[in-house]
C-alpha cells in the first residue's frame, strides 16, 4: 500500500510539474514585450483641417457628417490590462455634439499580439517595434513608413484611394489622411495636441542646439573675462 501510495504522489507531483511548465510556457508566449504609452486623463481633440468635398462625394459616393473645422474630443478615463489585450475605456464625443455634455462610453481593446492589430487609434509601444511587426501580419495592400500605416483602398463606388494612419511616439493616432490616386488630399484629420511635428528625431537636434548654444554663450563670457 505504502509503495502504491508513493506511485500516486509521484503521478500528482509530475502532472503538476508539467501543468506548471505549460503555464509558464504560456504566459511566456503571451508577453509580447509591448504596453501603454498614454495615461487616465489624457484629453485628445481632432479637427478636420482639409477637405474636399466634391473628391470625397465622387470616391466614397455618400456626404461626410463633417464640415472642415470640426472637431471631435476624446477623454481616456479607464486603462486595464487583460490577458491578451490592453483595454480603454474613454468618454467620446463626435463631431457638431455638445461638449457640455456627458459624452458616449466606449470601451476600446489593444492587443499584445500584433497580429490581432485593428485599424484602431491606438498603438502600443516600442511604437516602430509593434507596426513592423503589424504590417508583417496585414495583407500586401498595407505597408509602414515611420510611424505610419499605409493602405491602397477601393471605394464602393470603385475609385482608388490611399489611407494613411500616422501615429506619435505614445501610440495615439496623430493624423488620418485620405488621398485620391493622384495624391490630392480628400480629407486630412490631425491632433491638436500635436506639440512636436518632427517627431524624437527633432527633439535630439533641439537639445543638442541648446546645449551648443549655452556652451558658446559661456566660452564667449570667459574670454571677455579673461580679457579684462
Amino acid at each position: 500500500m505504502k509503495q502504491k501510495h508513493k506511485i500516486i504522489c509521484s503521478i500528482v507531483l509530475l502532472n503538476f510539474f508539467i501543468f506548471s511548465t505549460c503555464l509558464n510556457l504560456n504566459t511566456k508566449a503571451q508577453d509580447y514585450g509591448y504596453s501603454v504609452s498614454f495615461n487616465e486623463g489624457t484629453e485628445l481633440i481632432w479637427e478636420i483641417t482639409e477637405l474636399d468635398l466634391t473628391r470625397f462625394r465622387e470616391i466614397f459616393g455618400f456626404d461626410p457628417n463633417f464640415e472642415l473645422g470640426d472637431q471631435n474630443r476624446m477623454i481616456i478615463r479607464e486603462i486595464s490590462e487583460a490577458t491578451i489585450s490592453y483595454v480603454i475605456r474613454i468618454e467620446f464625443w463626435d463631431y457638431k455634439t455638445d461638449w457640455g455634455l456627458s459624452g458616449k462610453d466606449i470601451t476600446l481593446h489593444i492587443f499584445k499580439n500584433p497580429e490581432l492589430y485593428e485599424e484602431s487609434i491606438f498603438c502600443l509601444t516600442p511604437l516602430e517595434d509593434y507596426l513592423t511587426e503589424v504590417v508583417g501580419f496585414l495583407p500586401s495592400e498595407y505597408y509602414r513608413d515611420g510611424f505610419s500605416i499605409f493602405k491602397q483602398a477601393v471605394s464602393d463606388t470603385g475609385k482608388d484611394y490611399l489611407w494613411e494612419k500616422e501615429y506619435d511616439t505614445r501610440g495615439i493616432l496623430a493624423v488620418e489622411t485620405y488621398s485620391d490616386e493622384s495624391d490630392q488630399v480628400i480629407i486630412k484629420l490631425e491632433g491638436t495636441f500635436r506639440i512636436i511635428p518632427f517627431g524624437t528625431h527633432f527633439i535630439g537636434f533641439s537639445i543638442v542646439a541648446i546645449v551648443a548654444i549655452i556652451f558658446i554663450s559661456l566660452k564667449k563670457k570667459l574670454i571677455k573675462t579673461t580679457s579684462f
